[in-house]
Parts: C-alpha cells; structure tokens; sequence
C-alpha cells in the first residue's frame, strides 16, 4: 500500500445496523475491497467488485477506475468513475462531484488502510463496514440482509453463512481457493493438486509435484490436508506400533 497511515485517519466507521440504509442509498458507490476469490463466492447486493488477486493492487485499481481532475472549486474535485460501476446505480462516465464511498472487508482489517488510501487521494465521504462482513453475518437477520452468498473466512470453515453457520464450500489445497460441489465434480479438480480455477495456471511439473507431496501425506498418514501436517496422536501410533517396537520403548 502506498504512504496511508490508518492511524492518523480512516473512514467513518458504519455498524451492521446502520448498513443497510447506507449501500441501498443510489448515491452511494459500495466496493468490496477483497480478492477475487472472495468475492467469487459472495458480496453485498449492487458492490463494486475490483477483481484484484491480491490487496497490493487496490491502490492501482482506485488509480484507474476514480480519475482524480482539476476543477475551479479545489474544496469540491471532481472525478471520473469507471463504467464497471453497477448498473443500478447508473453512474455515467463523465466528470461529477466526488461520490460517497462505502467500503467492506471480511473482518474491517483491509477497510482500514483502504478508506485511509481514498482520504489521502481527496474522497470527502469514505465510510466502512464496522466488524466486517462477520459482525454484519452475525447481526442481521438473514430476513434483512442484503448479503448475497456465503463468506470466506481464513480457517476450517472455508466459508460462512447467515449467523456464522459454516458454509459449503471446500478449500482447494493446490491454490488455497473455495472450492463448490460442482467444482469438485469438474474434470480439471483433483484432491490436493488442482480445482477447475487453477488448473490451468500450473504446469504439468508442478502438478505432478503436488500427487507426489499428495502420496506422502496419504502413505504416512498426515491429518488435516497438505496444508496442515498434523500427524496421528500419540495413543494412536501406539496402536501402530508392532510388539517388538512396543517392548523396546519400555
């Protein structure tokens, strides 16, 4: 990230309750600042998706869809807004005043540098999901909720649902992706080497490095997946064990 300091100063801290009223508002341009493997599986109702791979690239992504332009009222400048604005919004391309920003991440943790980046870059009105997307999940009733799709979250569950309810889907261990049903009924997925949304960026090197990392974890019995290398307990390698083993360890 460029030179923000979120200590200094952030955006308008909006909570779960107030949401709502907020995104639903047609002057307000909301946007997902996560990655694309987030937002692939779920985003608020009309949001901005910068289809970023990782978070490093949001300051271009602000660089190049909000065109900062001089104009003869320096307290008002005016920009220019990317068409991938959605369409219920119906921004047009040409200049208008600086519009009012809402931003949302899984936790709060990214919102923080990423309203402080549009502050610094002359946004007036920069507001941002407080908790995140979980606090928002656990708050609002499903009934109420403008979130649409599950939500990734970085541990077991994979994804999340309405109350916290763990999702369905899976995790790819050859890119660290979520991963669907129907995903893994492709021919492109393979259990720990590749899913349908990597297959084609590994080569066939890599691959066959991962069945042979694969055959390891399967031949010595890892628990847990590739990624997490957790071998049996103790009482059960005992029950392994073969008597001779047993009788010298005593």
């Amino acid at each position: 990230m460029p030179t923000v300091s979120p200590i200094e100063r952030v955006g308008k801290y909006i909570g779960p309750e107030e949401w709502n009223a907020l995104i639903s508002n047609p002057d307000t341009v909301v946007i997902d600042v996560r990655n694309n493997y987030e937002t692939r599986i779920g985003k608020f109702k009309g949001a901005v998706d910068p289809c970023t791979t990782s978070f490093r690239e949001f300051p271009s992504w602000v660089d190049e869809h909000f065109q900062l332009t001089e104009t003869d009222d320096r307290e008002h400048p005016k920009v220019e807004v990317n068409s991938v604005q959605p369409a219920e919004k119906e921004m047009d391309n040409k200049r208008q005043h600086m519009p009012r920003v809402a931003m949302y991440c899984t936790g709060g943790i990214r919102c923080e540098k990423a309203t402080s980046l549009l502050l610094s870059k002359g946004f007036k009105e920069v507001f941002h999901l407080e908790g995140g997307i979980l606090k928002y999940l656990e708050e609002v009733p499903e009934t109420e909720s403008l979130w649409e799709g599950e939500c990734f979250v970085f541990d077991k569950r994979v994804s999340v649902e309405h109350g916290l309810v763990p999702g369905n889907f899976k995790l790819c261990y050859g890119c660290k992706q979520p991963v669907s049903d129907a995903d893994m009924e492709a021919p492109e997925y393979e259990y720990g080497v590749s899913c349908p949304h990597c297959f084609a960026q590994k080569s066939d090197e890599e691959k066959e490095r991962a069945r042979a990392r694969q055959r390891q974890f399967e031949r010595w019995g890892i628990i847990g997946g590739p990624d997490k290398g957790r071998r049996p307990t103790c009482e059960q390698e005992s029950t392994n064990r073969k008597p001779n083993q047993l009788s010298r360890s005593i």
